[in-house]
């Protein structure tokens, strides 16, 4: 128990654990608090310069009050000159309000107060001007700026946005001057304005320093807790290592399957030598030293040895226990045949995909026979072992052929289906199979089965026979013998050919906007949308 006049640093996890956390916890807490820092951070302030624009107002739908609109547009204060245009678009068939502006603007040049189209390039809008437009009886509204005071189009939106409402109860003066405030909020605004570009890059560092601390705290959290069930673990271990060494003792090592058990066993008794030193290296960890960069890492891996060992001394007592029919045989047995059963689950769901494809014409009614047979053998297997007729090792055997047998089957029927295919794709199809098949990518039995009716459960790393789950496989280097060979389950096959066997290619879509074809090229900035 500690002290309580230990320095609260010792307590804590040293004088330097202490430290390192509580600069990564300072460093990441700033990052972000950035937003806030900048928002908040003194500045000097400048004063604005601000201009009134000169307005013009086209009412070509009638529905405006166009000397009082005019009066308060031109009380606005822009932070550049501009001229300020309105018009309102009649008819009820307007289904593009840019071009219907750029029209009139190019067929009313010389009712206008100024040029709306740029006599210099007429690609573009004049410059200076701000265009508002609306109409009301086809629900459209529009905004358009010459190159010099354009905005975002995010911002276009905002500005047509504003009007939206009251257009909708037909108040057309006070939506367009509500256009109108809103386009002084974003005219003239100086785009590299330092304080709102650290804004918008504070945002992305906060989020980082966010992720930062939270998979700090939690790769800290995780490396206490992988030890905690490491150290469950090598706790058992330690606990039950006289009993497997009795165990190893009774297993007939000239039984090829107890010699492979055996070869296993050996490389058992380096490895915990080798897990005791890693423990006395790895120490009693408190306090903030649970968040060492490397204390994650090195807490998985104690958790990874000391549960294959755990996991090891189980497989000697199976091997044990049913290798002499000692009592409890029945339940090693049991678990022995999980792979297998496993496996033959598989199958029939890889002939339930072949058929249910309706496509393909292959006949698994001879896999689903084998598969009955299967079943029904390791059920007098059972029996055949508790009437003597069948010594252990025997069954040891002929599980290792039906396992054999299942796979060969699973192979042959998943390349058949996929050759038969004749579709379109199939060439694909026949590549992405081939290259899973490749890739030596197998996952783990999952320790569970249901077949003819009935389920099960069983522990996969504690079967006699190797899997792609038994513990300890590091231990066989170097053996040539069939019992030493690794079963991988057939549901990674079928798992192949389900995704090789639907493969379609995707697609994809795209779309635009803007002017027209009828704007003959032209590239003003704006845009418009309904209401």
């Amino acid at each position: 128990m500690e002290q309580l006049g230990q320095n609260p640093a010792t307590r804590s996890g040293g004088t330097r654990s202490v430290v390192a956390f509580t600069a990564i916890m300072i460093l990441g807490l700033t990052m972000v608090l950035s937003p806030l820092i900048v928002w908040l951070w003194p500045s000097k302030k400048e004063a604005v310069v601000t201009y009134r624009p000169t307005v013009e107002v086209q009412d070509e739908a009638g529905v405006l009050d166009s000397t009082a609109l005019s009066d308060k547009l031109k009380n606005l204060e822009f932070r550049k000159q501009v001229h300020l245009a309105v018009l309102t678009v009649p008819g009820e068939d307007v289904s593009n309000l840019n071009d219907a502006v750029l029209e009139y603007a190019r067929s009313h040049a010389s009712d206008t107060d100024v040029p709306w189209v740029s006599t210099s390039n007429p690609k573009y809008w004049s410059d200076g001007l701000v265009i508002l437009a609306v109409a009301p009886d086809s629900r459209k509204v529009g905004c358009y700026f010459g190159e010099d005071v354009k905005v975002m189009s995010s911002q276009e939106d905002a500005i047509q946005d504003a009007a939206k409402s009251q257009f909708r109860e037909k108040d057309w003066d006070g939506g367009l001057v509500s256009m109108g405030k809103k386009s002084t909020k974003y005219v003239g605004k100086p785009r590299s304005d330092l304080r709102a570009l650290l804004l918008q890059l504070s945002f992305p560092v906060a989020g980082f320093g966010a992720t930062g601390i939270g998979v700090y705290l939690w790769r800290g959290l995780m490396a206490r807790r992988r030890a905690g069930e490491a150290q469950r673990h090598y706790s058992q271990v330690a606990h039950d290592y006289r009993a497997t060494e009795r165990h190893a003792q009774r297993i007939p090592a000239e039984e090829p399957h107890g010699a492979q058990v055996m070869a296993r066993y050996r490389w058992f008794r380096d490895e915990y030598e080798n897990l005791t030193r890693s423990w006395q290296d790895f120490g009693s960890p408190r306090g903030t030293q649970w968040f060492g960069l490397s204390m994650l890492r090195r807490a998985t891996d104690l958790r990874r040895r000391s549960a294959a060992l755990d996991t090891l001394d189980d497989v000697v007592a199976n091997t044990a226990t049913f290798l002499n029919q000692d009592r409890g045989w029945e339940q090693a047995w049991y678990n022995e045949q999980g792979p297998a059963l496993e496996d033959l689950q598989a199958l029939l769901t890889l002939c339930h995909k072949i058929d249910s494809s309706g496509r393909l014409p292959v006949n698994t009614m001879g896999t689903r026979e084998k598969v009955r047979w299967f079943h029904e053998r390791l059920y007098h297997m059972t029996m055949d072992l508790s009437a003597g007729r069948l010594q252990p090792s025997q069954a040891l055997d002929e599980l290792d052929r039906i396992a054999d047998a299942t796979h060969r089957e699973a192979d042959g029927l998943a390349r058949y289906a996929i050759d038969v295919d004749t579709s379109r794709y199939a060439d694909e199809r026949r590549r992405r199979f081939n290259s899973y098949r490749g890739s030596g990518r197998y996952a783990a039995y999952s320790g569970a089965w249901s077949l003819g009716g009935g389920y099960g459960k069983y522990d996969p790393h504690a079967t006699i026979r190797v899997n792609s789950a038994s513990p300890a496989i590091a231990g066989l280097t170097g053996f040539d013998n069939a019992a030493f060979r690794s079963f991988v389950p057939v549901s990674s096959l079928v798992m192949g050919y389900s995704a090789a066997s639907t493969f379609t290619p995707g697609g994809g879509s795209s779309g635009g906007g803007g002017f027209s074809g009828g704007g003959g090229g032209f590239s003003g900035a704006g845009s418009s949308s309904s209401f």
